[in-house]
């Protein structure tokens, strides 16, 4: 199975302490492949750093062979853009990117965010 995945699955899935941390594991052991947004990673490195974690840990999450990185583009950008009524917080735009991600490959999306999973199946088609 793919999936897109969101920041706050892979901090889940790296961080026993996390709440989700278990069921994280779980979803991670039935993938094939995990394609993350650039936006995801750059919302990790902010995680890491704000969190006095080393950022150098991405080199290892990238070095997973079901870690398939994709490119956002201006199309993603435009559909946050076109979608900016439900932008309410900071983050929402970045969610509204990787949302976008999941739609432009088909692929079903994987995150802890209720309201950006709420979001993702009232904007799917």
């Amino acid at each position: 199975m793919s999936f897109v995945v969101d920041t706050n699955f892979i901090v889940a899935v790296i961080s026993e302490d996390d709440v989700s941390h278990d069921k994280a594991v779980s979803l991670w052991d039935s993938l094939n492949e995990a394609y993350v947004p650039i936006i995801v990673i750059a919302e990790l490195s902010y995680f890491f750093i704000r969190h006095k974690i080393d950022v150098g840990i991405i080199s290892e999450i990238l070095r997973d062979s079901k870690i398939k990185v994709v490119e956002n583009n201006v199309q993603d950008i435009y559909f946050a853009i076109d979608h900016k009524d439900y932008i309410r917080h900071y983050d929402d735009f970045n969610d509204l990117i990787v949302l976008s991600t999941a739609r432009r490959l088909g692929l079903p999306l994987i995150t802890f965010d209720d309201e950006l999973l709420d979001l993702y199946h009232k904007l799917k088609s």
